[in-house]
């Protein structure tokens, strides 16, 4: 049995206890070379290994899913790759000038139609915030004019009564408490 350094072993106890991790791995790297042999492994370990390993264990195996490994797709791509390629260079400049008018065209057109429905939408807007406006006004009035603001007030001191009415039933009474 050999002799345990007291101080080093305490010292690493401390440091993994406060979470001090490098000085801590350097005081048990310490500990551990001084007071544990190096094992090496047995002669002959990695052939018995490989030999308890099934045959085909490290030959590189094909991906689960692999598209580009069969035959059918690579005809395919070839066959895609090689119409369109024969099509653009069958295609005129004139076609290419043709189609780019007709892409502008659908473009302008595009940016107009949205452009006239940020227009409605603004207008509905507007004609909303209108009606609401006359809606305001129409209520002002009617509050302000004939019997209505008696019977406002009269439906305020009805309400205001039965709040107080509430209030004195839900409080407490001395002789409950």
């Amino acid at each position: 049995m050999s002799h345990w350094d007291d101080s080093t072993l305490g010292r690493w106890v401390d440091a993994e206890e406060v979470e001090a991790f490098d000085e801590a791995d350097r005081l048990f790297f310490a500990l551990a070379s001084t007071h544990l042999r190096r094992l090496d492994a047995p002669p002959g370990l990695a052939d018995r290994v490989g030999t308890a390993l099934p045959a085909g264990a490290f030959r590189a195996t094909r991906p689960l899913f692999d598209v580009a490994a069969s035959l059918w797709v690579r005809v395919i791509a070839a066959a895609a790759v090689l119409v369109l390629g024969v099509g653009l260079a069958l295609v005129s400049p004139g076609h290419i000038l043709t189609f780019g008018t007709r892409a502008l065209s659908l473009a302008v057109r595009a940016f107009s139609g949205i452009g006239a429905a940020f227009a409605a939408a603004a207008g509905v807007w507007e004609a909303s915030l209108e009606l609401i406006g006359t809606l305001g006004q129409a209520a002002g009035h009617l509050a302000t004019s004939g019997v209505v603001p008696l019977l406002i007030a009269l439906n305020l001191a009805v309400a205001c009564a039965s709040f107080a009415g509430l209030k004195r039933l839900l409080t407490p009474r001395e002789e409950c408490v």
